[in-house]
């Protein structure tokens, strides 16, 4: 009974996460279009660049501990150690306040220079405005990871619901106001104070922050977040520059804010189509896989790796492929003509994604099983590799060239990072249905790409997407991709979807189970 109630809490996590995912990839994409043709290429170049640069702050604030907060508190939760909890949160929670405190300071003051160190000083004060948002930032950051850790996952959805639609309502407003890059920032600023608010609640809804509950940490618990915070801060500044977009930096200073736009541009519509499946499967894995080593459960923990890999390939493959097809006019359609220029980068980035993405469950493994001192190993070659990459390249080639560094660099990770994370962990890897997907995929953009050959317009477009996923979902039922595990697992996803829900799912059991009958 433990065992079916620790699946059906994963299966419910994962579902929970998707729709969160799903919801915020459509709200932040349908935005993203709107302040893409109100602000134009430069503009978007500055937006893009100045909330890069604010992240990379932000990262350098958490050091990592934003992470050992997840990792400590399913820990704990797995050992059954509650009373730890709250300590864990108060313990960091001084420390990135501190920091963020002193961090904000010092982008304040030195506001001017950065500015003009890539643009011009007129943009000072956008960097004053985004500053003021890093504390807040940094507080909702760790009562996410907190409420990550615990598995109520329920939360961000009421988030979604609640914050999320009046945020998108605000940046429509500030921008058909006319306010531009500044309004933007507000909404951004007074809504990261919004977050830390509720995520507060949330947590002392749950129990945290209690009277009596903020005890000193253990010694031995301090001294395990200290040794892992040190091998995971290596790690996140390797992943800082392989994966988060360091290219921004030399096109900053190499280029115009124009190729800024394009690379940023193509960038995030890739990772929003690509992303949210490997997203959703790191938030539930990793606290899932931390929980699996505090209780030495690994069977379970190579099973949850098969098959999160196998879900990833199937939604990750065709989507790449359809991307690199449509990516045209997925541009100048939605975004305008303007924005062409990010035409190459959207396609190269969603050609590495295809590869890239497969590596998430094998890095939540190596993190959960505290076995990450590879991953700061491989990564620092792979750092090195890529800023002589940008070096090279970037100058010349623009934000295509960025793209093409980054590509070459994360592909490079991935597979190395899988097959060692395979061998060491001795985990299956699923193989013939990579292979199976594969080629339903390849049939799936050969058909994509003939329409469109006959018809770029909207109509074609349309038309290719519509039939495309038709085209993938018979190959794949053809090749026997969904296996008896599959109908299982349906079966459970129908105990925790909401009632409006159960009925799709009973649909697509009885379908897929009428295919194989009849074969």
């Amino acid at each position: 009974m433990a065992n079916d109630a620790s699946g059906s809490q994963l299966i419910k996590n994962s579902l929970l996460t998707l729709v969160n995912s799903f919801f915020m990839m459509i709200t932040s994409w349908v935005i993203s279009i709107w302040v893409a043709r109100q602000l134009g290429p430069t503009n978007y170049g500055i937006l893009t660049f100045i909330l890069w640069l604010t992240g990379t702050v932000s990262w350098i604030i958490g050091m990592g501990l934003i992470h050992a907060i997840t990792k400590f508190i399913s820990e704990s939760q797995g050992k059954g150690e509650h009373r730890n909890l709250t300590p864990i949160i108060l313990y960091i929670l001084r420390i990135e306040i501190l920091i963020s405190v002193i961090s904000m300071a010092v982008l304040i003051i030195l506001k001017t220079k950065i500015a003009d160190y890539f643009f011009s000083p007129h943009e000072s004060f956008f960097i004053f405005i985004a500053a003021l948002g890093l504390l807040p930032g940094m507080i909702t950051a760790i009562f996410s990871a907190a409420i990550e850790g615990i598995q109520k996952f329920e939360y961000f959805t009421y988030s979604n619901l609640i914050i999320s639609p009046f945020s998108f309502a605000a940046k429509v407003i500030v921008l058909a106001m006319g306010k531009g890059i500044t309004g933007l920032l507000y909404v951004m600023l007074v809504f990261s104070f919004i977050n830390a608010l509720f995520y507060f609640f949330v947590l002392k809804r749950e129990g945290f922050f209690s009277p009596g509950a903020g005890r000193p940490l253990e010694t031995g618990i301090r001294q395990r977040i200290q040794r892992y915070n040190r091998s995971v801060i290596a790690i996140l500044l390797c992943d800082k520059i392989v994966w988060d977009k360091s290219e921004n930096f030399f096109l900053g200073r190499l280029c115009s804010s124009q190729e800024i736009g394009f690379y940023n541009l193509g960038f995030n519509i890739a990772q929003r189509f690509m992303s949210m499946l490997p997203t959703t499967f790191w938030r539930v894995l990793f606290p899932a896989m931390s929980s699996y080593f505090g209780s030495g459960d690994r069977k379970k923990m190579r099973r949850l790796f098969f098959l999160s890999t196998r879900y990833l390939a199937f939604v990750t493959f065709p989507v790449g492929i359809g991307g690199m097809i449509l990516a045209y006019q997925i541009i100048h359609y939605l975004y305008g003509h303007e924005f062409i220029g990010a035409q190459r980068v959207l396609q190269i980035i969603f050609a590495t994604s295809i590869i890239s993405t497969l590596s998430n469950p094998a890095s939540a493994v190596l993190y959960g099983f505290d076995r990450q001192s590879f991953i700061y190993k491989f990564g620092a070659l792979l750092a090195v590799i890529n800023i002589v990459l940008d070096l090279i390249v970037i100058r010349r080639y623009g934000a295509t060239g960025a793209a093409v560094c980054y590509g070459i660099t994360t592909i490079i990770g991935s597979t190395g990072g899988l097959i060692y994370t395979c061998s060491v962990m001795r985990l299956r890897y699923p193989i013939v249905s990579i292979f199976k997907i594969t080629f339903a995929t390849i049939v799936m953009g050969i058909v994509m790409e003939l329409i469109i050959l006959q018809n770029g317009e909207i109509p074609g477009f349309i038309i290719a997407t519509a039939a495309g996923g038709v085209v993938y979902l018979v190959s794949a039922l053809v090749l026997g991709t969904f296996e008896k595990e599959d109908y299982v697992l349906l079966q459970s996803v129908k105990k925790v979807c909401p009632p409006f829900m159960k009925k799709a799912v009973d649909e697509t059991c009885r379908m897929i189970a009428q295919f194989k009958s009849a074969r």
